[in-house]
């Protein structure tokens, strides 16, 4: 039977293997840095730019010297997200690039969202992926960029299907193996220089699961999945629902952006699947009116909810055939508050008054239905209306007044 011998000298043998652990990291060239202890270090955040998923980020934004990932349906966010991320990072003294391979890249649309174009860097019209992805690597090697956004690595086109013609093209997978190893360089470079790193990604229909089936995949193959720290997938919302409104100067409905949501797909510092509706404004950042939201929506759903003829709203009971009806937008939607909701409603629907009906059949809720609460509640400064006699008061505001 093998005899068992106690060690003594802990302290002595765990130096000894130190000692020559150093040496043998120096004579293979690595970094002695990359062993420390595992004590909690303080991890440095930076705000998206955008409030809604700040907060299903857990409050805080991305994390510096990492690895995400913006994927999405076209049109649905992803550049505009890049934009105002990169507008709070400047904020915060990072230096910027942004590798403009889409040729995305509109001035007019980044100074919208707040970014100071004079001190960002712009890389474009390199020949192919290959050559990108070594500039993306030496961008973030330098130490020099706090933040590097990629837009898109679909468009990263490898060198052997440019030098092909397409009838030659017969490789599968040629894209997805270069952006396996892109983005494996990409962990470790961006670690090392606390950079965080951007990829702007597509998603397109795809081979599903079963035969035959379709499915909704993104660019790049599993690497996306296996190497990024945070993915953030993007829906566009269709219809008056994805639609920003304001009335315009002669009281019309104008549309000044559109809505997507968006998913927190993956994330190493929080938790996944939470779920946000953000806007992306069309032109330069402006507050929005959720109350003109609310009833464009609900005018849009058609005559059983709200009509707006000549600047007044109106809504018709449908049980009892009362008519409420106001030209100010607020006045109006307080009636609401105080209408009965329809007696024939779906199953599960427990609302009570007409307002409720509404805001559930439109699917209101959370941050959306807390600023239009907010804002029929609020004691802001007076609404005018206008109308053939010109400008006035309310009759709620000339009573109010004459009370006092």
């Amino acid at each position: 039977m093998e005899k068992k011998v106690k060690l003594e000298n802990t302290d002595v043998k765990q130096k000894d293997f130190e000692r020559l652990l150093l040496a043998k990291m120096k004579s293979m060239g690595v970094d002695t840095k990359c062993i420390k202890s595992g004590d909690i270090e303080a991890i440095n955040f930076v705000s998206t730019g955008v409030f809604e998923i700040d907060t299903i980020l857990g409050g805080t934004g991305l994390p510096e010297g990492t690895l995400v990932e913006f994927c999405g349906e076209s049109q649905s966010g992803k550049t505009y997200l890049g934009y105002k991320f990169i507008a709070e990072a400047q904020k915060n003294g990072k230096k910027c690039a942004f590798f403009n391979i889409e040729n995305s890249y509109y001035p007019p649309r980044a100074i919208a969202c707040g970014v100071n174009i004079a001190d960002l860097t712009i890389i474009e019209n390199v020949s192919s992926a290959e050559q990108y992805g070594e500039l993306i690597e030496a961008f973030i090697e330098s130490g020099i960029y706090g933040v590097v956004v990629v837009d898109s690595i679909t468009a990263m086109i490898p060198q052997d299907e440019i030098t092909k013609t397409y009838d030659q093209v017969q490789k599968i997978g040629v894209h997805a193996t270069f952006i396996k190893r892109l983005t494996k360089n990409l962990v470790a470079k961006s670690a090392a220089t606390q950079t965080i790193c951007v990829l702007i990604n597509q998603l397109y229909m795809g081979q599903g699961a079963m035969p035959g089936s379709m499915a909704l995949t993104a660019s790049g193959g599993n690497a996306m999945n296996y190497f990024t720290h945070v993915r953030l997938w993007f829906r566009k919302i269709n219809g008056a629902a994805g639609q920003v409104v304001r009335k315009d100067d002669e009281g019309k409905d104008e549309i000044i952006g559109g809505k997507s949501t968006v998913i927190v797909q993956k994330t190493r510092y929080g938790q996944p699947g939470q779920r946000a509706e953000f806007k992306i404004m069309f032109g330069e950042e402006t507050d929005t009116n959720p109350v003109d939201e609310f009833l464009y929506r609900a005018k849009a759903k058609g005559h059983e909810y709200v009509k707006e003829v000549r600047k007044k709203f109106s809504y018709t009971n449908v049980d009892t055939g009362e008519v409420v009806e106001s030209k100010n937008p607020v006045e109006f939607t307080k009636m609401l508050m105080n209408q009965p909701a329809p007696e024939k409603r779906t199953r599960g629907d427990n609302s009570t008054t007409a307002f409720e009906y509404i805001v559930g059949r439109l699917r209101i809720s959370g941050k959306p239905l807390d600023d239009l609460l907010e804002k029929i509640n609020s004691d802001g400064d007076l609404d005018f209306i206008e109308d053939e006699d010109g400008i006035q008061l309310s009759d709620e505001q000339l009573k109010a007044l004459l009370e006092d």
